[in-house]
């Protein structure tokens, strides 16, 4: 009999040992193999129980507050919907709603999958006696994945699904903004290509004005979506092509968050406060008690002044953004006094949209946020005379942005994209392929400081020359491009004090990469030359066919006008301020 220790169990044991290693090796790969699938199954099993808890008494994942003086229940706003984009760090995004229970505690997750992060807040008196407002701010979040975001109060859990983190974006004006995808020359492709953009979001407003600012919006038109969920078919085509641009370059989720009405003027989406600015009266109508916010009263009307910022705008102000992109213009060029005050009336726009919007996420949105914009592209002559009055006006008399009265401003010229067969009229032309990708030019380089030729050329002095030719000088920034010889003007008048003036064209007579030569000789026997103007119609040219552009980007020049100074003892036409038309 072996005792223990003795060579005879030694070698049996050795020899037990040496058969099962043997079997492990048969046999370990398809072993191990069934254990991790085991494990795998029971990893996914405990995780969907611990969202199916979540997600079982109680818990929403679609909702609205419907406040008709009543109390309201325990709600995210409107526009915080699974599959949204919030705001990436280093900003830090808010997410808010509302509830009646004055007081009450609000707990918020954000589920990661790898960490679970706790906020709370207190349910604060809102603008009515039964609306109360709550209010979070998330610690800053990359962009790298998707996560889940839970409110719970009240018994009631909301859950937020697949929200990623990116740049938030906002889109409005009027109706060349609304415009959608399916609208535009070359719908068929950009609708295809959009299946490739999935964290390319997107939601829209209700259109609606109201008399009074709201607090959440109305509805939304478009629910935050992806391509791949409802298409890009009916979103707005200036802010697809613009979100995909950037998103193109950038790598990151963008989000597009879609706010226009067509036939809007500027002062619908400007608040009181930014219209008493430039004079400009408030809505007539009394005010009626905030408890009773039903809906519009017969009365009201989508031009009324600061209706679509009551209905459209404010809601939206808590929610941090990373900037706007704007596309309107068109309304106010039928007045003279809407006209005329547009140089006063868009400037303080954005000034008071840059105020609001800091103010109410608590300084995450930038003060100065980054705001782009189009340059009226053409109608057809002669309707809309006052289009070359609202592009100037547009850039607050200097021509070109940014510049010191719209400083981080930036915007994509659109006056060589006549379009005089669309369905819709000419003042809506189809070529937004062309606006989207010259506004996210603009947009990278002003924005994002991406170094590129971003804005057509811009003269930067202009003097009489020899044998009756005055030189237009664009600088070193440009290399011209000269695409035809028409397009400039000089005026003419009898003297200095004269008030009989008229605007005569002139042609390019020569051309370098960085000088245009005008013929000077058209004013009539007698006259001086007193002023200098470039594109200044409605249809300058036709289509990508303007005078002056530049060799990199092929960037149409934007118009101009200046008005002759004496300086050193010369005259000549300088550049770079403010100029009144």
């Amino acid at each position: 009999m072996a005792t223990v220790g003795s060579p005879a169990l030694l070698a049996t044991s050795s020899t037990s040992w040496r058969g099962h290693m043997a079997g492990w090796n048969r046999h370990s790969i398809w072993k191990m193999g069934i254990v991790i699938l085991l494990l795998a199954v029971i990893f996914a099993l405990i995780f969907a129980a611990y969202y199916a808890v979540m997600a079982s008494s109680n818990v929403v994942t679609h909702f609205s507050v419907d406040f008709k003086g009543k109390a309201v229940n325990f709600s995210f706003a409107k526009h915080f919907q699974s599959r949204m984009v919030l705001q990436q760090a280093p900003q830090r995004a808010n997410i808010y709603g509302f509830s009646s229970d004055i007081g009450a505690t609000i707990a918020l997750e954000v589920i990661t999958s790898k960490k679970v992060y706790h906020y709370e807040t207190i349910v604060k008196q809102g603008a009515a006696s039964k609306l109360g407002y709550w209010s979070v701010k998330l610690r800053p979040m990359k962009t790298n994945e998707s996560v889940l975001i839970r409110a719970k109060a009240e018994g009631v859990s909301h859950i937020l699904e697949d929200v990623i983190f990116g740049d938030v974006w906002i889109c409005s004006g009027q109706s060349n903004m609304e415009f959608k995808v399916h609208e535009i020359i070359g719908a068929k492709e950009v609708i295809k290509e959009s299946l490739n953009y999935p964290n390319v979001r997107f939601m829209a407003a209700l259109q609606t004005g109201m008399h009074i600012p709201l607090s959440d919006l109305v509805d939304l038109e478009i629910q935050w979506s992806s391509p791949q969920d409802v298409g890009v078919s009916d979103f707005s085509a200036v802010c697809w092509l613009y979100g995909k641009a950037i998103h193109a370059v950038l790598g990151y989720p963008i989000g597009l968050v879609g706010s226009y009405l067509g036939g809007s003027p500027v002062a619908a989406w400007s608040s009181g406060e930014a219209l008493a600015k430039c004079e400009v009266g408030t809505a007539t109508w009394s005010r009626p008690d905030p408890e009773q916010l039903v809906s519009p009263p017969d009365s009201l009307r989508n031009t009324d002044n600061s209706v679509l910022w009551n209905a459209m705008v404010h809601p939206l102000l808590g929610m941090t953004i990373s900037g706007v992109i704007w596309y309107q213009g068109e309304q106010d060029s039928h007045e003279d006094t809407k006209k005329n005050n547009y140089n006063c009336s868009f400037p303080a726009m954005i000034d008071d949209w840059r105020l609001q919007f800091n103010k109410a996420s608590s300084g995450e949105t930038n003060n100065i946020f980054p705001f782009g914009f189009v340059q009226l592209a053409p109608s057809m002559p002669p309707y809309d005379p006052g289009f070359p009055d609202i592009r100037w006006h547009q850039t607050a008399d200097y021509g070109y942005v940014p510049n010191e009265r719209l400083v981080n401003v930036f915007m994509a010229t659109a006056l060589d994209l006549p379009d005089f067969e669309a369905p819709r009229g000419p003042i809506h032309p189809r070529h937004k392929l062309e606006i989207g990708s010259r506004l996210a030019l603009s947009g990278l380089a002003v924005a994002y400081n991406k170094q590129e030729v971003f804005q057509g050329p811009f003269p930067v002095w202009a003097r009489l020359g020899m044998n009756s030719s005055l030189v237009v000088d664009y600088g070193t920034q440009w290399r011209l491009h000269v695409r035809s010889s028409e397009g400039f003007e000089l005026m003419c008048t009898s003297g200095s004090k004269s008030t009989v003036t008229s605007w005569e064209p002139t042609v390019i007579i020569s051309n370098t990469s960085t000088q245009v030569t005008l013929q000077a000789a058209v004013c009539s026997e007698g006259q001086q030359i007193l002023g200098l103007r470039y594109a200044w119609t409605n249809s300058p040219c036709a289509l990508k066919m303007c005078a002056v552009y530049s060799t990199i980007n092929e960037l149409p020049a934007p118009p101009f006008v200046s008005f002759i100074e004496n300086v050193h003892g010369k005259p000549e036409f300088q550049f770079g301020k403010q100029t009144w038309n």
